[in-house]
């Protein structure tokens, strides 16, 4: 099929694609700050475009990209590795210097939206509903994980949830927040919504607090002296080029975890 949008599709296709391969790609993510030159979409842009490559590869169709996710207050010590005293009440990535507030779902209203979308797709009879989320914050995906490990004890159909984030040897995604990975992946998926002027000249640092702009290692506890973005991390180095490499390997492990998976539910149904 060249079409995979379920939106654009009339039932007996939607059916004749069902029947091939029963995979439904759920693409989810907020609107959230992530700087001064990135659109708020973000983590759903690339979690929409993941889940379509991936179903150009494993077949399956794709859902309506869900506008939403959760976060919650930031702890002490990691408000100290971010560079505020410790003592703040912030939300995710609302940091008191953005301009904007992120549109953040409180996670109990986040649970039941999402659970009703799963449950919606399996009723529509999918073998494989795969929630593809842009978005890695800690609670965000331990809503998802609940959801989806009560949705498999007592429904036929399986859920799993991957992440358009490609891990290293050791498990780690070596992503941060708006930086350099990110900010690469808008310019390969969208370049005209990335204004890199809108950062600092490069003789100036990035501080973490002053423009909600994180690197990876800040996120493991590992923030530099000065709580600034560091130049392997930094946004202005970005590139199309290496966003292309990411959202490829990405895409690659999606399709890894996908097939694994609907290989399982055929040995299981056989």
């Amino acid at each position: 099929m060249d079409e995979r949008r379920i939106a654009l599709l009339r039932p007996e296709q939607i059916n004749y694609e069902r029947k091939q391969r029963s995979i439904i790609y759920f693409p989810i993510g907020p609107l959230e700050w992530h700087g001064l030159h990135l659109p708020l979409g973000v983590d759903a842009l690339n979690a929409e475009n993941s889940a379509l490559m991936a179903a150009d590869r494993t077949g399956g169709l794709v859902l309506p990209t869900f506008y939403w996710g959760t976060e919650r207050e930031r702890p002490p010590e990691m408000l100290q590795w971010l560079g505020f005293e410790g003592d703040e009440w912030i939300i995710g990535m609302d940091f008191p210097a953005n301009s904007l507030p992120s549109m953040y779902t409180r996670e109990d209203i986040f649970g039941l939206l999402v659970r009703e979308q799963l449950r919606l797709a399996a009723a529509m009879g999918f073998s494989l509903i795969v929630v593809v989320s842009g978005h890695a914050a800690e609670n965000h995906l331990a809503v998802l994980d609940r959801i989806s490990a009560e949705f498999n004890a007592e429904s036929p159909s399986k859920v799993i949830v991957v992440l358009p984030f490609v891990k290293n040897q050791d498990g780690v995604m070596e992503v941060g927040h708006a930086s350099k990975i990110e900010t690469s992946v808008m310019l390969a998926l969208a370049k005209e919504t990335v204004a890199l002027d809108n950062l600092a000249q490069l003789d100036q640092p990035i501080k973490n607090v002053d423009h909600g702009i994180i690197d990876y290692l800040t996120f493991l506890g590992r923030p530099t002296p000065g709580r600034v973005v560091p130049e392997f991390d930094d946004p202005r180095y970005a590139s199309a080029e290496l966003g292309w490499r990411t959202i490829n390997t990405a895409v690659d492990q999606i399709v890894d975890a996908v097939e694994r998976e609907y290989k399982a539910i055929d040995n299981r149904d056989n």
